[in-house]
């Protein structure tokens, strides 16, 4: 997990209950601080701070009414999702943003979202391309079929008053652990829920705490907001949590040193009520050796190690001739959107950033493998 930097100030304003007034501050650290919130997802934390100058105030309004709106567009996108997959009789359980966001605040925030997540059958992914396609929505794949091969996610978007991006996942885990978890268990843990006014599942507590904590691992720079609703929604639960069960699925899938991790820093930066022999249980482990895939990482700390740890991950050289392929030199009309290019000329110049750019990452962290090996 690698958590971007942080004003302290913004971090003693979450951690620390008692006290939300930043009044003390001098104004010329006021702008670093709006700036850092931006980016950590934390601007709607400061719509009520004192303290805040009153040039900047206009920004925070703006900002926070902006994500609202956003917000209130997403759940009504979610909201006809649900009714869709429930027409279709298609088991679905939407995942973090909007679901999250009613569980842990109890309403939708000025917090920003960037798209929907759902949760559903692998066995269910074609039927739920047909659904998405019978609905307006475009699919997004590096090239046909990559994403059931390799991924955990598809991914469709549509052009609205916004553009909407809806992510289906089949599984609550991320590369390399993507296909360990048993997900029959999963489904069967899940329990009835209501989002956004409409009759769904949920995922059971101790696999969404799962969920949250490999999130966090999931991104090369995390926002300090993701930590911070980690540690909310343990102390929401704690009373009721299955610890034994979080580590048994930690171990089953070998992901205790990840989830550790995650739960170390909660605990650290917030005090989460996590038992200490939780902790100690999620580190019994630590002698046994991991496939190379795991230690990568497990270790490493760059950009796109997910994706060189999948490259390890994927059995036969043909299988890993085509994901490197895939990933490498995506099909034009992908990286036209994943890129935001305007003509296809551009495209011989981003294939070869793209190619530098994964090729760059990946010997850094074979690097940091080998030094850590070494160590």
């Amino acid at each position: 997990m690698n958590v971007m930097p942080i004003h302290a100030s913004l971090a003693t304003l979450l951690a620390d209950r008692r006290d939300r007034s930043l009044s003390q501050l001098p104004s010329t650290e006021w702008q670093t601080i709006l700036d850092q919130a931006s980016a950590h997802g934390l601007t709607f934390w400061l719509w009520e701070v004192p303290g805040v100058p009153a040039s900047l105030q206009e920004r925070v309004h703006q900002e926070c009414l902006s994500f609202t709106a956003r917000n209130l567009a997403l759940a009504g996108e979610l909201r006809m999702l649900l009714r869709a997959f429930r027409d279709q009789r298609i088991p679905c359980i939407p995942l973090r943003g909007l679901a999250l966001a009613e569980r842990l605040y109890g309403s939708v925030p000025a917090r920003p979202m960037g798209d929907i997540d759902l949760l559903v059958r692998k066995e269910d992914l074609h039927r739920v391309q047909e659904m998405f396609r019978a609905l307006g929505f475009n699919e997004m794949d590096r090239r046909p079929g990559f994403a059931a091969a390799f991924s955990y996610t598809l991914k469709f978007f549509v052009e609205r008053s916004l553009m909407i991006i809806v992510e289906p996942h089949w599984t609550i885990a991320y590369p390399p652990f993507s296909d360990r978890v048993d997900m029959e268990a999963v489904w069967g843990r899940c329990v009835p829920a209501h989002v956004v006014g409409e009759q769904t599942l949920s995922l059971g507590r101790e696999d969404l705490l799962v969920h949250l904590c490999l999130h966090l691992t999931h991104r090369d720079d995390a926002p300090f907001l993701w930590l911070y609703e980690l540690d909310r929604y343990v102390r929401q639960e704690s009373n009721a949590m299955r610890w034994d069960l979080i580590i048994s699925i930690s171990c089953e899938v070998g992901i205790e040193r990840l989830v550790r991790h995650v739960l170390n820093e909660a605990v650290a930066k917030f005090g989460a009520p996590v038992p200490a022999d939780v902790l100690d249980a999620l580190d019994g482990r630590s002698g046994q050796t991991r496939p190379l895939a795991q230690r990568l990482v497990e270790t490493s700390k760059v950009d796109g190690v997910e994706s060189l740890a999948t490259f390890f991950a994927v059995k036969g050289i043909g299988a890993k001739f085509r994901y490197a392929r895939a990933l490498l030199f995506p099909q034009p009309s992908f990286m036209m959107l994943e890129y935001g290019l305007t003509h296809r000329r551009q495209l011989a110049s981003t294939y070869v950033r793209r190619f530098c750019w994964f090729s760059w990452q990946a010997l850094k962290g074979l690097v940091q493998l080998c030094l850590g090996v070494a160590h």
